[in-house]
């Protein structure tokens, strides 16, 4: 029989006065059931989300599929910002984990929307299970920028899904096996923007028997990084039955099994998503032998092809209500050595200027301590003035000549 051993922890960060994130670590009906949501807002309202988000999984029924309280917790977003303009625009990310399958395929089903994350770490190898709904990861996906450019584009995060947008959300769903000695982790872009896949890995096996202080190493590396977003961690253990009294001694387990009874069909249903990881690396299959002149033409025309459609998506996603709810976003930059806050977005497509000034702070760019510029430079977006205004005085604050 297989337990999961798991432990979550969030935190506000260095930058940022509240914590718009929220987690669900088997709390619900479903005990087999993880979560990080990522509210997205002004004022408080991105905490709100973020909320009826875990709220919604909470009382999921443990048949259902993770896609329903995807969709309810999306109506739910809409129907609370509607009765509440200080709401008006939330939303949230999320990224959601249970377990199932059979005895003999056990198997995990991860559902998102957004920019949260899902990684597995397996053997020794550290990968990422989900693909961010963002525009710079559309360009990854084109071919047009390697992980590593995208992991430095000052674009990131700039989403193109989130719960609270539409009343349509799309979510990607897939049904990964695990096995005994996996290790999944659950984040936010607050953990995955500040600490490289890399340091992630080293961390992730300093301590492979303890989920609590792995998920607190995590969350330590974001703050020492500078911390510029709220930091949400889920780290989830797979096990083999320990004996009774090691069991008493570790306590906060879960049995695997039984969760799908095989008779409900339920890995079945569940498999109409995106398929098992396996299957994704079969996208992309390795060419056999140096292409002919005539597959190099064809070749070339397919890439400009992708390129064509990665730019039409970059054109749909500016022309969409997402966008037109984007544009209450704000930002920080430099201009003439001086701190300013923007209403847009922070890049130029095709030559179009999105952005706007609408305060100088009078913060200077000298004052700002070289590790806290990432979060001007990266022109992280933010959802009220009086939030990227809160980001500022917590820079003058890091400032000791002020």
């Amino acid at each position: 029989m297989l337990l999961l051993e798991h432990y979550g922890v969030t935190d506000p960060g260095k930058v940022r006065k509240n914590n718009e994130d929220s987690l669900l670590v088997g709390e619900g009906r479903d005990e087999t059931l993880f979560a990080v949501a990522d509210g997205i807002g002004g004022f408080e309202a991105g905490e709100v989300a973020s909320s009826i988000a875990i709220e919604a999984f909470k009382e999921l029924d443990p048949s259902s599929p993770l896609e329903d309280a995807i969709r309810e917790a999306n109506q739910r977003i809409l129907a609370t910002a509607r009765g509440d303009e200080k709401l008006s625009g939330m939303g949230t990310t999320v990224v959601a984990m249970r377990f199932g399958g059979t005895r003999e395929e056990p198997a995990a089903e991860i559902s998102h929307v957004g920019d949260s994350r899902a990684y597995l770490l397996r053997g020794g190898d550290l990968k990422p299970v989900t693909e961010d709904h963002s525009l710079v990861a559309e360009l990854v996906r084109s071919g047009d920028l390697t992980r590593a450019q995208a992991s430095e584009h000052p674009q990131k995060n700039l989403i193109t899904r989130a719960l609270g947008a539409e009343e349509e959300v799309e979510a990607d769903t897939i049904v990964l096996p695990v096995k005994p000695g996996d290790r999944l982790l659950l984040c936010s872009d607050g953990l995955s923007d500040m600490v490289p896949e890399p340091k992630m890995l080293d961390l992730l096996t300093a301590h492979p028997e303890n989920t609590e202080r792995t998920a607190h190493a995590l969350v330590r590396a974001a703050l020492d990084a500078g911390g510029a977003d709220n930091i949400t961690v889920v780290v989830v253990d797979v096990r083999e039955e320990p004996p009774p009294a090691e069991r008493a001694r570790r306590g906060d387990t879960q049995e695997l099994y039984p969760i799908v009874p095989e008779e409900t069909g339920g890995a079945g249903r569940r498999k109409r998503g995106s398929g098992s990881v396996q299957s994704k690396s079969k996208r992309a299959p390795a060419s056999r032998g140096k292409p002919r002149g005539k597959d190099r033409g064809l070749e070339r025309l397919l890439k400009t092809f992708v390129r064509v459609v990665a730019v039409v998506l970059v054109l749909v996603a500016l022309a969409s209500p997402f966008y037109l709810w984007s544009q209450s976003r704000y930002f920080l930059g430099f201009d003439g050595g001086e701190v300013v806050i923007y209403r847009g977005l922070p890049y130029t497509p095709l030559g179009l200027n999105l952005k706007e000034e609408v305060q100088r702070t009078g913060l200077e760019e000298s004052e700002v301590e070289g590790r806290y510029r990432e979060v001007i430079e990266s022109h992280r977006l933010y959802s009220s003035e009086e939030q990227a205004e809160e980001v500022v005085s917590g820079l003058e604050a890091e400032d000791p000549g002020r």
